[in-house]
This record gives C-alpha cells, structure tokens and sequence, in this order.
C-alpha cells in the first residue's frame, strides 16, 4: 500500500514538473509582457491600440498570435493591459488568440496531429472570439464596462507596486527595467498558489487516469442517441475542466484521443477548454470585476462548443488523416524556447542590477 501510494506521488510530481517545463517559456514571457506593460505603457497607448471596436479586436488577437502560447501568461498578461486602461473586448480577444491561434502551438499541433487540429485551433479561436466579443456587446452597456473598469482601477490604486512609477517617471532605462522586474516578480508572488495548485493537479490527473478508461468514457458519451455528439462536446470542455492542463500540456493529450477514434470537434473543444480551468479561473478573478469574469466564462463556453461544432462540420470528413509526428519535435521546440525565456530573464535581471546598486 505504502509503495504503491509513493509510486502515485512520484508521478504526479513528475508529469506536474513536465507540464511547468513545457509551459515555462509561456509563463515567462506571459509575466515579463505583463510587466512591461504596467510600468513602460500609458493608459492612452493601451486605449490607442486596444481599445474599442474593430481595431482594438485585431490589435487583440493579433498580439496574442506572436506572443505566449501558455494559458497562464496570457491570464497574467491580459491582467496588465486590464490594469493600464485597456478594452475588456480585445484583452479577452488577446487572451483567446494567444492559447488557440498562437504561432507556436500552431506549428506544434500541424506536426505532432495534422493541418486539421491547425486549421480548428487557429479558425475555432476565431469563432470564440466573435461569440465573447457580440456577447459582451449585447450583456454590457459600453459605458457600463468602463464604470466597472473605472471601479476597479481605483479599488487597484492602493494596492498597485510601488515600483510601477518608479522608473517610468524618471526616465531612466535602468530604473524602468528595475521596475519591470519588481512588477514581474509582484505578479508571480499574487499568482503563486493557482498556479502551484494548476500544475500539480493536472499533474496528478494526468499521471493517474487511465487513458484506456478516458476513451472508452468518451465514446459511450458519444454513442448516446440522438443527444450523443452534443453531449460529447460539452463533455469535452468539462474534460478540459477536471484535467486542469494548461495549452502546451493539451498536446499529449489530444494525440492521445485523436488516436482513441474521438472526432475532431470533441477534441478541438477539449483543447480550447483549457482556458476555464479553476486555477486560471481563480486568477480572472483576481484580475477583472465579478460580472466580467462570469460573463467571460459562459460565453466562452458558449463559444468553445459552437466552434467545435462548426469544425467538425467543416473539416472533420475533410482529406487529410492525423500527422503522428515524433514528440521529440515538442520536445527540441520547448528546450529551445525555454532557454531563450530564461535569457531574457537572466538579461533583465543584469539591466535591473546596476539600478539596485545604486538604489
């Protein structure tokens, strides 16, 4: 009994420390664009870029294509710009395209499962997007989220760092880079316990859920008549729930089901559920007033199901089977990128030092 249960304990470490691994770049430069933008962009450049409408959409979604592809350093991210006067529409936009059209997990998902999980990833992100987006619009006065955006900025001005105005007042490159690391580090210390408690319980599920049992669960769901596809999708978001792995750690996962004989459109929807696990959840809480972070959460539900749905309807026959590309390739992308994030911090780290010496 005793080392059976060490056995389980030691692998849901491990696979939680595998699933930090392969996010770590994504949270790095998740916290680091957070930072920059509390303490180097004014309210007017964020208004400028995202703010209202057409354009503050596609300033959203097209940040979040090149930037991170981790669940959780987007959330950071997206509480930035919320922080510096941003539009609640295009920082959602941004959060949805950074985990679902993002550059990176594109390329990983076109060669580890095929052009078909590409294509849903990229144009299912889209659909989310537009469904959030006209959802707020039609839940929300416009002038009604900039009271409860107003609201939280003053309720948010007692308790912001201390070095957000340091270095961007005296203009000193030094000084702003110190302030981007006391910020980066502020955000990492609020955040530590969803994102301690994120990884180890997907850790944990991962580890100890057979994935025999996952597929035989979510074909029986699926052979319900008449109810049964229906059915799978919103069991694919639930999945996406209960598993709490963030995006990098859906991709073992989605081969997985792609080859248990799961539909596309089931699989898609698991995929984007990652953005409604309860750490990440936990975290919009922190980050946006009660009523937008509930209306984020349904619609994107809401939205998730719709564009796994639409997927499956589209593309789900369509030629082209599943790519079973080797995970070593996942495996060189994210040693590479992971060196490049810690670069970039042991770099700020050296801008910053010289600021503190002098300090």
């Amino acid at each position: 009994m005793f080392l059976a249960f060490a056995h389980a304990l030691l692998a849901g470490i491990s696979q939680a420390a595998a699933f930090f691994w392969d996010s770590l770049f994504g949270l790095i430069f998740g916290f680091l664009i957070s930072a920059i933008v509390q303490v180097m962009l004014t309210p007017a450049t964020m208004h400028r870029y995202l703010g209202p409408g057409l354009k503050g959409l596609l300033y959203g979604t097209g940040f979040g294509i090149i930037s991170s592809a981790c669940s959780y350093g987007a959330a950071a991210a997206a509480r930035g710009f919320y922080r510096n006067g941003a539009e609640i529409r295009s920082i959602l936009a941004f959060l949805v395209s950074s985990t679902n059209m993002n550059v990176a997990i594109l390329i990983l998902f076109w060669s580890l499962l095929g052009w078909k999980f590409a294509f849903a990833e990229f144009f299912g992100g889209a659909i989310i997007i537009a469904v959030v987006s006209i959802g707020f619009s039609l839940i929300f006065r416009a002038d009604e989220l900039d009271r409860l955006q107003r609201a939280y900025a003053q309720d948010e001005k007692g308790s912001s760092h201390a070095a957000c105005g340091h270095g961007h007042g005296s203009g000193e490159a030094r000084r702003a880079w110190d302030a981007v690391a006391a910020t980066a580090l502020a955000d990492v210390r609020m955040l530590r316990t969803e994102l301690i408690a994120g990884y180890l319980i997907a850790g944990f599920a991962a580890a100890l859920v057979p994935p025999a049992w996952l597929a035989g669960a979510l074909h029986a769901v699926g052979g319900v008549p008449v109810l049964g596809y229906p059915l799978l999708l919103f069991v694919g978001l639930l999945l996406a729930v209960a598993t709490f792995i963030c995006s990098m750690g859906n991709v073992p996962v989605a081969r997985f089901l792609a080859n248990a004989g799961i539909p596309l459109g089931a699989n898609t929807t698991f995929i984007y559920g990652d953005l409604l696990i309860l750490p990440l959840i936990a975290i919009y809480r922190k980050s946006f007033p009660p009523r937008i972070t509930w209306a984020f959460v349904a619609l994107f539900a809401i939205g998730a199901m719709l564009a796994g749905a639409i997927m499956e309807r589209l593309i789900g026959s369509a030629f082209g089977g599943l790519s079973m590309g080797s995970m070593a390739i996942n495996d060189r992308f994210t040693l590479v990128s992971n060196v490049i994030a810690l670069g970039a911090v042991a770099a700020l780290a050296l801008a910053a030092l010289p600021s503190r010496r002098t300090a």
